[in-house]
């Protein structure tokens, strides 16, 4: 089905974000894609909006890509199966001519089909094909990145218009955040260079480096390039973090500004915080996770490490990323939540790999190279 192209001056289109950070900062690529071609073929020109939930709207709320933000109350209005209709009616005060969805839910479904918008994309699992108007077979994982499945959306877009030409243009449009400009670095005059860590995975276990193997490595990270280590990540890491730093016989220390040593952050940073603290860091090192995708798409020098996931699916999406995956596993990626196998993958994976990615890194960095 081909919907006709749209007449007047402009053309609305709210994008729905997904829920979780790393996936929020994989669908800014998606708007990087219509940004690029808001001049449409019929004279008129794109209008992009953003539904976001709070936590992850100050990403956003600079972004000079977007027209306006929506906010997506969960917990609260937006909440439980009821929550869907009064989103959508929130989006059709808005009035727009196409929702596309970020979240592969029945809820936002439900919303996309109350906007009362006449194209609604978004990809058709959950059985809420019947809701959108152009619904995009969910691709398998690790075909390709996630980032491009979400741009894979906007191209759906213009081929539902007839606008088959600017569906197939810019090939490679990479996750990015100007929005995050004004966000200044948390620590400028460190006389130790900053690393961050972010030992934590709310996915599950089975995407967390162990505990020994973190110990190895912060152990040579302050002994041999005189780090100041900042572990950072939710309230559920803090346990991590302690005892990471007891291993080590340090005192965990909260100053950013210090010699050689532990700064634990964890569960006391917002999303500001975090922002402006990988701004003033060296290299990021981290498990796949929302932080990892921050720090890439920031610039940071970003080592992802990956247990049960896939890269080709989920890398951090930076000029200045590396991956570390456990190598001869028949079982990855397995995509579980918690290991079921004699011997953890990631448990294989020592400081000595992890080091040589973050030297790479550095030495790409300051060779300037993208």
């Amino acid at each position: 089905m081909t919907d006709p192209a749209p007449s007047g001056l402009e053309f609305r289109v709210l994008l729905v974000a997904p829920n979780w950070l790393g996936d929020v900062v994989m669908f800014s690529a998606l708007i990087e894609f219509l940004h690029q071609q808001r001049q449409l073929p019929d004279g008129s020109q794109l209008v992009l909006g953003l539904a976001v939930r709070p936590a992850w709207a100050p990403l956003f709320e600079d972004d000079p890509r977007l027209d306006f933000l929506l906010p997506v109350l969960r917990p609260g209005r937006h909440t439980g199966w009821l929550g869907g209709p009064r989103l959508g009616k929130d989006i059709r005060a808005k009035a727009p001519d196409a929702v596309l969805l970020g979240p592969p839910s029945l809820r936002s479904g439900l919303a996309a089909f109350f906007s009362g918008a006449n194209v609604r994309i978004g990809f058709a699992g959950d059985a809420r094909g019947a809701l959108l108007t152009h619904g995009t077979k969910v691709p398998p994982r690790g075909e390709q990145h996630h980032s491009q499945e979400l741009v894979q959306l906007g191209r759906n877009l213009f081929r539902a218009l007839g606008w088959d030409e600017k569906a197939n243009q810019l090939e490679d449009v990479r996750p990015s955040l100007p929005g995050c400009r004004k966000f200044q670095p948390a620590c400028a005059n460190s006389p130790s260079p900053l690393w961050v860590l972010a030992p934590g995975a709310t996915y599950g276990s089975a995407k967390s480096w162990p505990l020994n193997r973190a110990i190895e490595f912060v152990r040579d990270a302050i002994d041999q390039r005189n780090a100041r280590l900042v572990v950072v990540g939710d309230s559920a890491a803090s346990e991590y973090a302690k005892e990471l730093a007891s291993a080590l016989a340090k005192t965990p220390e909260s100053d950013l500004g210090g010699g050689p040593g532990i700064v634990d952050l964890t569960g006391k940073t917002d999303l500001q915080q975090v922002a402006s603290l990988l701004k003033s860091c060296q290299v990021f090192i981290g498990n796949d996770s929302g932080l990892m995708h921050l720090a890439g798409a920031l610039g940071v020098a970003t080592v992802g490490i990956f247990g049960s996931s896939n890269p080709q699916w989920t890398s951090p999406s930076g000029h200045l990323t590396k991956v570390v995956v456990a190598k001869d596993f028949q079982c990855h990626p397995c995509y579980l939540k918690t290991c079921n196998q004699k011997e953890f993958c990631l448990d294989t994976i020592t400081s000595d790999q992890i080091m040589a990615a973050v030297d790479e890194l550095l030495v790409a960095g300051d060779n300037g190279d993208n």
